[in-house]
């Protein structure tokens, strides 16, 4: 574990439940906005603090003991606020050895004898419960026998115990589901980092989070810094090279390195007292790696850890499988058994995968150790290519990853999977590759997606291609209009990631080209956006216009008018090539590129001296109900931005002249109108957040808006005036 404790809001799953590590490779937040959709089993400590018995389960490092402590903390401070006394006893069980000595100080203990005498609640946290097994091997039973004595005034009871998930026992599990009740006991497992939580750890130590976040995502080991005792590794790591990681250190070696620390006993009191197991960590590192060339090879999922009953499913292997033969480590040739096996799944590498069940803490750790397996064995380019070949001849699709891997430790393998599946060596370490064998790889890709014996996958990263000829070998797809389309989307797609400006004149090019095909067209046209400088930018304007060809989507118009908004044409010429978005048969075409820039990104852009223009503009569109997206967004952005800058010249006229229509329309001014009678609930219902504020704490521009509507209304339309204050003294603004 790091030595800072840090911040973070940590999520438990229930040992049933699965945990969705989708963003990115961090643990999709169950914070966010569709995180509930995303980690629908993942919960806070508080949310399930209301059970009398919980089993916190975690692998070695991952936090179990902070968050034992964090709960702790907060008992004893809720006892202290409602004087309601309640007691805590809480005993760390690492230090005892004997079930006597455990006995006294648990159960015969004078906050115990007390809470047997009285009618409060005791809270009792047990930590270190896997430590204490390794010297008192009836822990278990000790624990559930001298329970049950107490299951009449249970309910008083609220037990807290951590554990290593490897280790806990079904049979306390079975035993304290009999003493609270089935419903009343809970097993949850701590999960792996947020994307913000390792945000926050780079924070606290000084680094620039998106720079320490962009390292980590360039290096693809965003595995190792989603658990945090390999998490501590990379900090240390970056610190230690300034603020990056070794740039000549090969990605596996890094992995490796990784990987060793999650083999490796963190924990002080079992480091302190040699507690250590049986194996060093290159045994363990080894067992490991035969444990994934197992499971990844022969297409399993995890290792059933009890006895077979006929139960076990199909995608696992039993453990007394994996226990047979030799294995090496450092020339000591030691055997295979089931303590050995056991001492390794109770390492980091693993978690639960439920009751009787360990997989991968995370899948990418066992990839690679298959790879890393084949390799220390010394397998010819013969038996690797028997494993990980399919009958026709391409990569097994569930091997990809670790093909990806041991391409990037056998060079030879490498130049074989590149002739048939060079997108699966996009995932292993690029960067080290010399340019030769990134021109014949980006040749692959671009000859075999021409020939379509490869799918188009839009969000393959090529950043690490780019070597001094790239340009030049991009240019002969981009240009060539007899090539497939697909293999010049893949050659506009590497330009992009490895920022080749100099082929964006050929995109200016392609993207005015009616004759084009159109995906490569919008492809061509985004890309300008995306890397273009100015001069190039300001060429796609014909687009933004319309002249052009054939849009039949709108995109083309979009992502020219996001190139020359708004430096390379001016708001007038903009709004009068404003159109009411495609339709597809009897229906309009919802989102898209087009439809976006009106609704968000044209406001954003709009000068302060060019509001009026706008606003002007405005009083031409139709009442608001009858706006649709995306132009009911930008009358409401255009109107938001004029109301926040009403001292610009001209600007609070123009509103006022749009307020007046609005008016006699019976519109809202900002905003959705709301019923016809104006009630306090009624002006709050549609507000967002950040707008509600600048409107209700805004009397003096209220006042200066009333006063230029009647300054600016003529005698014969008093009744506009009437209704005006009428309107702002029960709604303002409404």
């Amino acid at each position: 574990m790091p030595s800072q404790v840090y911040k973070w809001k940590r999520f438990w799953c229930p040992r049933s439940g699965s945990i969705n590590l989708a963003d990115g490779g961090y643990l999709c937040d169950p914070d966010a906005e569709w995180g509930k959709v995303y980690n629908p089993d993942l919960v806070t400590f508080e949310t399930i603090s209301h059970l009398p018995c919980l089993a916190l389960l975690g692998e070695p490092g991952i936090g179990k003991t902070q968050a034992l402590e964090a709960e702790r903390s907060e008992i004893v401070n809720k006892i202290k606020i409602q004087e309601q006394g309640d007691q805590v006893l809480s005993l760390d069980l690492r230090s005892y050895g004997s079930e006597d000595r455990l006995v006294r100080n648990l159960f015969d203990s004078p906050k115990f004898k007390a809470w047997q005498a009285g009618i409060h609640q005791l809270h009792i946290f047990l930590d270190s419960f896997d430590e204490c097994l390794l010297r008192v091997d009836t822990l278990a039973t000790l624990l559930v026998d001298e329970f049950k004595r107490y299951r009449n005034v249970a309910h008083r009871l609220c037990l807290r115990i951590a554990c290593r998930t490897a280790v806990w026992q079904p049979v306390l599990e079975e035993g304290l589901k009999e003493i609270w009740g089935e419903n009343f006991v809970g097993v949850y497992e701590l999960v792996p980092l947020r994307r913000a939580d390792v945000i926050e750890a780079a924070r606290a130590e000084n680094f620039s989070p998106d720079d320490f976040l962009k390292e980590v995502g360039q290096k693809d080991i965003v595995p190792l810094a989603i658990k945090p005792v390999t998490l501590g590794f990379l900090l240390n790591t970056y610190r230690r090279h300034g603020g990056q990681f070794p740039p000549n250190q090969r990605l596996h070696e890094l992995y490796l390195e990784g990987c060793k620390l999650l083999c490796e006993e963190i924990n002080e009191s079992r480091r302190g007292s040699n507690r250590r197991g049986n194996l060093d960590i290159d045994q363990r590192l080894i067992v490991a790696a035969r444990i994934a060339a197992i499971i990844i090879f022969a297409n399993r999922f995890a290792v059933w850890t009890g006895v077979d009953q006929g139960n076990i499913p199909a995608e696992d292997v039993l453990l007394q499988k994996l226990c047979h033969g030799y294995e090496n480590a450092n020339g000591r040739e030691f055997e295979i058994n089931r303590a050995v096996i056991e001492e390794v799944l109770d390492t980091g590498l693993f978690s639960s995968r439920g009751l009787h069940r360990m997989g991968w803490a995370h899948q990418t750790y066992g990839e690679f150790l298959a790879a890393w397996y084949l390799k220390q064995h010394s397998l010819n380019l013969s038996q690797i290519l028997n494993l990980i070949i399919h009958p026709d001849c391409r990569v097994v699709p569930q091997l990809q990853e670790t093909t990806a891997w041991l391409a990037g430790m056998i060079p030879e393998l490498f130049q074989e999977v590149m002739k048939t599946d060079p997108d699966v060596l996009l995932q292993s370490d690029i960067s080290t590759v010399d340019d030769e064998n990134k021109a014949k790889l980006v040749e692959s890709l671009l000859k075999l997606h021409n020939e379509e014996k490869l799918e188009y996958f839009q969000l393959w990263r090529y950043n690490n291609l780019k070597y001094p000829g790239l340009a030049v070998q991009l240019e002969s797809y981009i240009r060539d209009s007899t090539k497939n389309q697909w293999s010049r989307l893949v050659a506009i797609d590497i330009a992009q990631d490895c920022s080749e400006k100099s082929v964006q004149a050929s995109l200016a090019d392609i993207a005015l080209d009616p004759a084009q095909p159109y995906i490569v067209r919008t492809h061509a046209a985004h890309t300008v956006c995306a890397m273009g400088d100015e001069e190039t930018k300001a060429q796609l304007k014909p687009l933004a216009v319309g002249e052009a060809g054939d849009n039949p989507d709108d995109d083309l118009k979009g992502y020219a008018l996001r190139a020359v908004w708004s430096q390379h044409i001016t708001v007038e010429e903009l709004l009068n090539h404003l159109s009411q978005p495609k339709q597809k048969g009897a229906f309009p075409i919802i989102g898209g590129v087009y439809q976006d820039f009106i609704a968000a990104e044209f406001a954003e852009h709009l000068q302060l001296s060019d509001l009026p223009v706008a606003l002007k503009w405005l009083e031409q569109l139709p009442q608001r109900y009858d706006l649709h997206y995306p132009f009911r967004e930008l009358a409401d952005s255009v109107m938001l931005k004029a109301w926040q800058n009403f001292n610009e010249p001209g600007v609070l006229e123009a509103f006022a002249s749009v307020a007046i229509l609005k008016l006699k329309q019976h519109d809202g001014i900002l905003g959705d109108r709301p019923h016809r009678e104006y009630t306090r609930e009624s002006c709050d219902r549609t507000r967002d957040a950040d707008v509600e504020p600048l409107l209700r704490n805004s009397d003096e521009k209220r006042r200066k808006l009333i006063e230029t509507i009647v300054l600016l209304i003529s005698e014969s339309e008093r009744s506009a005036s009437q209704f005006c204050r009428i309107h702002f003294e029960n709604c303002p603004l409404r």
